[in-house]
């Protein structure tokens, strides 16, 4: 689980920001190994604390930050 050290956000967020990060991960294609995922995680972490809690727009907003 790529949030389970982050502080800051309650349960329901946690959740939401771990299944937009899954959705993501299987959308971009990466691998469980793939550095690309830290850079995933830092901006669902960024859109979550600047108070996005939906996780499909989570989900959109990430896909569309890293897939340029």
């Amino acid at each position: 689980m790529p949030f389970r050290d982050v502080k800051g956000f309650d349960a329901d967020a946690l959740r939401n920001m771990t299944q937009a990060f899954d959705a993501a991960c299987d959308r971009l294609g990466l691998g469980p190994d793939d550095p690309q995922r830290a850079e995933l995680a830092a901006e669902i972490i960024e859109l979550a604390a600047r108070g996005e809690r939906d996780p499909g727009m989570l989900f959109s907003l990430a896909v569309q930050a890293l897939d340029v």
